[in-house]
């Protein structure tokens, strides 16, 4: 029988490989692009269609990377330690059972969100930059 340690731990490992893919993919991207623009910048022929696709390729690879990294630090929140005794934190646990310390990990169940203004993923209400694609939120 298979305990649940032992899924969360193939999980994170599945995670963890799929982040790295991503990021391999988005540098092979970036590649593809600076060799397109130096070529067409020598020809003094800059096709912006080949270009945007290109980008847009890469901005879908940010966000597969960021969607991954949330997986792998929900999996590492929720098998944490407290800092200060050492204890399990079970869950989504705002501080430990043990000792009372805060859980810097804590994410309050009623934070409000909302999707960012340029790939639309789902960022902090209150945030000023969106942590997937780097764009300022407020007037575009």
């Amino acid at each position: 029988m298979i305990d649940m340690k032992d899924i969360s731990t193939m999980e994170l490992k599945d995670l963890k490989n799929g982040l790295k893919l991503a990021k391999d993919k988005r540098m092979e991207l970036i590649v593809k692009l600076g060799e397109l623009v130096h070529l067409q910048l020598l020809n003094q022929e800059l096709n912006h269609d080949e270009l945007s696709e290109i980008s847009l390729g890469i901005a879908s690879q940010d966000r597969l990377i960021y969607r991954y990294g949330k997986q792998i630090a929900n999996i590492n929140a929720a098998s944490q330690q407290c800092s200060k005794c050492m204890q399990q934190l079970g869950g989504n646990a705002k501080f430990c059972g043990n000792c009372g310390t805060l859980n810097p990990t804590y994410i309050d169940p009623n934070t409000v969100y909302k999707s960012c203004q340029s790939c639309s993923e789902e960022i902090h209400e209150s945030a000023l930059f969106c942590p997937c694609c780097g764009m300022k939120q407020g007037a575009l």
